[in-house]
């Protein structure tokens, strides 16, 4: 759970955003959860420790877990949406020039990191995958780049969010 946290403070950070006491028994709830649950069942188990956390609170903060890769959403055939914790397994791509970081939700990545220890012989208890590089709103424009290009000028870097 600790690298759960770790993570779920790094994608506040770069996000703007703190992690007040609230969201902090959110997660806890959350993660030691072992079954996969409802917003409605999660609200419910959080209000039995502080009754003042509100519904849209919950909300927020299982789309933030879910944003920060620590969550997967489960869409089942009767139309219910449940959440459940990633655990430790978690990969996310992080912008060198703003620090956003994306999740990224794959199922092939977690498969070739399962099938890539198995012919290793190696037992694999978690794994993290960060991809390193520039988002898209820091990437110039290929209008910027082909104008720097006449130019023989190096094209300039957006800005950060």
């Amino acid at each position: 759970m600790q690298e759960a946290l770790k993570t779920f403070k790094e994608y506040l950070t770069s996000n703007n955003l703190k992690l007040t006491q609230q969201r902090l028994l959110i997660f806890k709830v959350f993660m030691s959860n072992e079954e996969k649950l409802s917003s409605d069942k999660l609200l419910r188990a959080v209000q039995e420790l502080d009754i003042r956390i509100s519904r849209s609170t919950v909300y927020r903060t299982v789309k933030h877990l879910l944003n920060s890769g620590i969550a997967r959403c489960i869409q089942r055939g009767d139309g219910s949406t449940h959440y459940e914790s990633m655990g430790d397994h978690h990969s996310q791509m992080i912008c060198e020039r703003c620090g956003k970081r994306y999740p990224i939700s794959n199922p092939y990545i977690d498969c070739l990191q399962q099938e890539t220890a198995r012919q290793q012989g190696f037992t694999m208890f978690s794994f993290q995958t960060q991809i390193h590089g520039i988002c898209n709103q820091c990437t110039p424009s290929e209008t910027e780049r082909e104008i720097a290009s006449e130019h023989h000028v190096p094209p300039k870097m957006k800005q950060g969010v």
